[in-house]
C-alpha cells in the first residue's frame, strides 16, 4: 500500500510537471499615446526572470508557467504595472505617468529636488493642470495657484499684460520676479509670448531660496521648464483647441427711464422745488449696458510635434490665440 501511494505521488508531480513547462511570452510596453517605451524593465513577478525592453517597445520573457505567471514593468517617470498572463503568450502592457506627489522634482537653483527632499519655500503647477484650465496666458496659471503670489491685471484690453507680485512689494523700484525659461533669462515685458500649452511645469521659489540666482532675485524667481521629447520615441504629434464666448460676468443694477424720472420728481417734490418731470411715463430707455458691452469669442488652436532618436531629442509647437474685447465698438 505504501509503495501504491508512492507511485502516485510520482505520477502526479510528473502531470504537473508537463503543464508547468517555461512559456516564451513576447509583447509590448507602450504609454497612453501608445508610444513604445524603450528601456523599461519587465519582470515575471517572484523570479529573477526579466528583459529590458527594445525598439518600438517591444520584449521578450521567458516565464515559468503562462497559466499563474504575472509580469510588471516599470519605467523612469511612470508608474509600475502588474498584469496576470491567464495562458496568453502576448500582451501590451501600458504605463501611466507618475501623479503629481512628495516625490515630484523640482528645479531649484542649479539642480533638481523632490517635493520630500526640497525644505525651501517653493510651490510648482504642472503642465497637466495648465491644459486642464485652458487659460490663453501662462500668468493666469499662477492666479489663485500658489500661495504667496499675486496677479493684477494692468487693462482691460484683451492680451493686456498682468504684473506678477511674490509675497507683496519689496522695494520702491521694480518688484517683478526673476524670469528663467529652461535656464535662460527671459527679459521680455510678461509672460504673453509664451504658449501655456508648451509648458512642463512652473516653479515659483521665495524668500532665501531664490538666492542662488542674486541681486535679481530679491522679488523671487519664476522657474519654466518647457516640453521636450523623449529619446528613441516616433513623432507624437498633438492636437488641441476651443472656441467660447465671454461676456461681462457682473452689471451694474441701474434705473430705466421711467424709474428715474420717478426718483428725481420725488427728490425736487422733498426740497419744495418744481418738479423736473411733468410726464414721467418715458418707458425703459435705453440700456446703456447691454449697448457698450457684448458677448466676444475666444478662439485657440495648439500643435505639438515632438520626439526623438537615440542622440537628439525634438519638441516643436504653434499656436493660433485670438480674443474679441467684450467692449463694443
Amino acid at each position: 500500500m505504501h509503495k501504491r501511494i508512492q507511485l502516485i505521488l510520482i505520477a502526479l508531480t510528473f502531470y504537473s510537471a508537463i503543464f508547468a513547462q517555461k512559456a516564451t511570452i513576447s509583447g509590448r510596453v507602450i504609454d497612453t499615446l501608445g508610444q513604445g517605451l524603450i528601456g523599461a524593465i519587465v519582470v515575471e513577478k517572484g523570479t529573477s526572470n526579466g528583459a529590458v525592453v527594445g525598439e518600438n517597445g517591444k520584449f521578450s520573457i521567458n516565464v515559468n508557467d503562462a497559466k499563474t505567471a504575472y509580469i510588471t514593468a516599470s519605467y523612469s517617470g511612470y508608474a509600475n504595472s502588474t498584469v496576470a498572463l491567464g495562458g496568453k503568450t502576448t500582451i501590451t502592457i501600458t504605463l501611466r505617468e507618475n501623479a503629481v506627489g512628495i516625490g515630484e522634482i523640482m528645479v531649484v537653483g542649479y539642480g533638481t529636488a523632490t517635493k520630500k527632499e526640497f525644505t525651501g519655500a517653493s510651490a510648482s503647477v504642472r503642465g497637466e493642470s495648465l491644459e486642464k484650465l485652458n487659460i490663453p496666458r501662462v500668468d493666469q496659471a499662477l492666479q489663485g495657484q500658489i500661495a504667496g503670489v499675486s496677479i493684477n491685471t494692468n487693462s482691460g484690453s484683451p492680451g493686456g499684460a498682468s504684473s506678477i507680485r511674490i509675497r507683496g512689494l519689496s522695494t520702491f523700484g521694480d518688484n517683478d520676479p526673476l524670469i528663467l525659461v529652461d535656464g535662460v533669462v527671459y527679459d521680455s515685458e510678461g509672460l504673453n509670448a509664451l504658449n501655456p500649452n508648451d509648458i512642463a511645469s512652473i516653479n515659483v521659489l521665495k524668500d532665501a531660496t531664490a538666492g542662488i540666482y542674486g541681486v535679481r532675485a530679491a522679488n523671487g524667481v519664476i522657474l519654466i521648464e518647457t516640453k521636450k521629447g523623449r529619446k528613441n520615441s516616433a513623432p507624437s504629434i498633438e492636437l488641441s483647441g476651443y472656441v467660447g464666448m465671454q461676456q461681462a460676468s457682473k452689471k451694474l443694477n441701474l434705473l430705466n427711464a421711467n424709474e428715474y424720472a420717478v426718483l428725481k420728481n420725488e427728490m425736487f417734490a422733498n426740497g419744495n422745488q418744481a418738479l423736473p418731470f411733468s410726464n414721467t411715463n418715458l418707458g425703459e430707455g435705453t440700456n446703456w449696458q447691454d449697448s457698450v458691452f457684448k458677448t466676444a469669442m475666444v478662439r485657440d488652436y495648439n500643435i505639438n510635434v515632438s520626439g526623438g532618436s537615440d542622440k537628439t531629442t525634438y519638441s516643436i509647437g504653434g499656436s493660433y490665440f485670438n480674443q474679441d474685447g467684450i467692449v463694443g465698438l
